[in-house]
């Protein structure tokens, strides 16, 4: 349901660490077939790639190949990386996480602490457009913890190959446009597009049956959302007495510091031709504010405001 995928926005990236370390990086090619890294990868840029590594042990440092360097710009830290993504296991050849298969990349906070440190040390400064190969030391990985949920250990090597899609600025703000006229009988919206929104809920008002379109509360002035696009926004979900139930605007549980979000509009690849969850912004211009009524889960309905920050394509191959 949309409320749920709106709320896993915001849970914690499995990928989260902070310590400062060196590493060496080589360009793929050297070392026979399996590189430097001691590891091969099949298929080119945007496709699911399969990886297997000669036997014996990884390097005990974080190594880097940019297997393809693309001819994007340079990804900058702090920015939001927008990346496809696949992680294994050194030990068991386990793949525990994998972008490919949700048909959709992912957005990450890169440079700043918020992913293990070997992807902040290994992808700050690489091209848009590149495929990089990681292989990540406990160290700068999940360090003694491991991760028991993904079956990593506190000594497991990580391998990712990492597809860079693209990368937003998180500077930008919503500059917002023409406030327009809510239909009759809606919940009322105000405030700037800059600030977390206040609503009033009509009197004995009844969740819709269906959830219907996109409402332009602010109409902005940027292009219009694609469908193969990363859509970067804050928002705020209500049920229908008007009580917030979350926001990206403020530090919450799920989210102790108050940051825009972005998730695709549509899947590709993989699962081309599933409904996104945010599917009906398609068209919606950037830095409108938008009322969505939601689907109802467990009885309960709510209601969504959701300001369009920026949109970046993703289509990848």
């Amino acid at each position: 349901m949309l409320v749920r995928k709106l709320l896993s926005l915001v849970a914690a990236v499995a990928l989260g660490s902070s310590l400062v370390a060196c590493g060496s990086e080589d360009k793929a090619g050297d070392g026979g077939d399996f590189g430097k890294s001691g590891i091969k990868v099949t298929e080119s840029f945007g496709k699911k790639p399969t990886i297997t590594h000669k036997e014996g042990e990884p390097d005990k440092a974080l190594v880097t190949e940019v297997l393809a360097e693309g001819k994007g710009a340079e990804v900058k830290k702090g920015e939001l990386l927008v990346a496809n993504y696949i992680g294994q296991i050194w030990r068991d050849g386990k793949v525990f996480d994998n972008s490919y298969d949700r048909g959709a990349p992912a957005a990450f906070p890169i440079g700043v602490g918020k992913v293990v440190t070997g992807w902040d040390e290994a992808l700050v400064g690489k091209k848009i457009g590149s495929r990089v190969l990681l292989s990540i030391p406990p160290d700068k990985g999940y360090k003694e913890a491991g991760n028991k949920d993904a079956g990593i250990t506190g000594t497991d090597t990580l391998i990712f190959v990492v597809d860079i899609v693209g990368a937003f600025d998180t500077s930008k703000k919503s500059v917002g446009g023409a406030a327009q006229t809510i239909p009759a009988g809606n919940p009322a919206v105000t405030g700037a597009v800059t600030a977390e929104p206040k609503v009033t809920v009509p009197k004995g008002y009844k969740a819709p049956k269906t959830t219907g379109k996109p409402i332009l509360v602010v109409k902005g002035t940027g292009a219009p959302v694609e469908k193969n696009s990363m859509v970067r926004m804050h928002y705020a979900i209500f049920d229908y007495t008007g009580k917030k139930q979350f926001s990206t605007y403020v530090p919450s549980q799920q989210s102790p510091v108050a940051e825009a979000v972005a998730q695709p509009v549509a899947p590709t690849g993989a699962a081309a031709g599933q409904a996104g969850p945010l599917a009906a912004l398609v068209g919606v211009p950037v830095g409108s504010r938008v009322l969505m009524h939601l689907p109802a889960q467990q009885g309960q309905a709510a209601f969504v405001v959701l300001d369009v920050i920026d949109s970046l394509p993703i289509t990848v191959a």
